[in-house]
């Protein structure tokens, strides 16, 4: 059998982009290398751009169902100095929860949608024509054709370093520890997220009592973490105040994240989610990446099958919907760690935020997708920003 489409990997990119092109009757093999529901290091915020995708696909009311916290915006601390505020507004908010739940929710909606789903099953290699057009996949040891392959299959993606578009190595440039805690209160329906230094602790509320924490490492501190990453995550989630917090799973970590993606198209493949260049998320950006960059990648997938060409200039669309949406946000992306990896620059842009609240407010709805990026060159803000 050739299947239409192969997706690699389960998480929202993959579940998603497997559930659209099911729903439009292709048939559709997703494949993951893990059993659901499985833990995944990340942040589990959702931005209010993702919460839309979610109504879009038609699960965010199985997601709701499932208790997530709510999250109105963000409050961003520097090292010993003043903090600021963002909200959202206009009726929308984000949500968080972990990702073993929705990452389920997705896959399991992918199934009902036709797509079949096989877990506990690696890719391995790619299949290629003689002109090295992908025709499918290696897969537990066999050889599964495909009319396409899509790599959904994370920053390790096996199909990106297949394809050979990886642009260099990956540099270790930060690292993340991740886990959940339970002790913290109300947290008022916001996420925090408190500089030390050029390390910083995200905290989010998740639901059940529960909350993430994730303690971003700069590579200099890499090597204090070695083997001992819960002792590491402990100390900075005490040296960050939260004193009361007690971690309740084994720390994740993950890392680096420096992998750039010279396109995310190929002959008879496509990349779609981290496999499709990662940038450090501020606000719940990388979960609404996943399920955009799916909607994107589907429906250049159902042209191009129903046109009978998957070759990579056929699947052209989509790298030029993908730099049209999220070039922006990357760039945007850039500015923010450059001020959160300074503590002086982020004291300095923390201050005047703090006394500005609709300044504050427009940078939380443009990293949240709520608003274009250009939105923050209002001549107001800027006014704002330089009196």
């Amino acid at each position: 059998m050739t299947w239409d489409a192969i997706v690699v990997g389960g998480g929202p990119a993959g579940s998603t982009t497997a559930a659209l092109l099911a729903s439009d009757g292709w048939r559709v093999l997703l494949l993951d290398r893990a059993r659901f529901p499985r833990r995944k290091p990340c942040a589990e915020c959702i931005n209010p751009a993702g919460v839309a995708a979610l109504r879009r696909l038609g699960v965010l009311d199985r997601v709701m169902e499932a208790g997530p916290a709510r999250l109105e915006g963000w409050r961003i601390a520097s090292d010993g100095g003043p903090s600021f505020l963002g909200r959202f507004h206009g009726g929308v908010h984000g949500i968080a929860l972990p990702r073993e739940t929705l990452d389920d929710i997705l896959l399991r909606h992918a199934r009902a949608c036709g797509a079949e789903v096989r877990e506990g099953l690696k890719a391995t290699d790619l299949l290629r024509d003689g002109d090295g057009h992908v025709r499918g996949v290696v897969a537990g040891g066999e050889e599964v054709a495909a009319k396409i392959v899509v790599g959904a299959d994370g920053l390790r993606s096996i199909v990106l370093r297949r394809l050979g578009l990886l642009a260099r190595a990956p540099r270790l440039r930060k690292l993340a520890l991740t886990a959940h805690v339970r002790g913290l209160g109300d947290m008022g329906g916001c996420g925090t997220m408190r500089a030390r230094g050029r390390r910083c602790v995200g905290v989010a509320d998740v639901g059940g009592g529960l909350a993430n924490v994730t303690v971003v490492v700069p590579a200099e501190q890499a090597h204090e973490v070695g083997g001992h990453a819960d002792a590491y995550f402990d100390a900075a989630l005490r040296e960050s105040g939260f004193v009361d917090a007690r971690r309740v799973d084994d720390v994740l970590a993950t890392g680096p994240f420096d992998c750039p993606v010279r396109r995310a198209v190929a002959d008879g493949a496509l990349l779609v989610g981290d496999a499709a260049g990662y940038y450090d998320p501020f606000t719940g950006q990388g979960i609404y990446r996943a399920l955009r960059g799916a909607e994107l990648a589907a429906q250049t997938i159902g042209a191009a099958l129903r046109a009978g060409d998957t070759r990579a200039a056929a699947l052209m669309p989509y790298e030029r919907a993908r730099r049209r949406a999220f070039a922006p946000g990357e760039r945007l992306q850039r500015v923010v760690e450059a001020f959160v990896s300074r503590p002086r620059l982020l004291r300095w842009a923390a201050g005047r935020l703090d006394r500005r609240a609709q300044l504050a407010d427009a940078v939380i709805h443009a990293t949240g997708d709520v608003r274009p990026v250009r939105s923050l060159l209002h001549p107001a803000l800027l006014r704002q920003l330089v009196a």
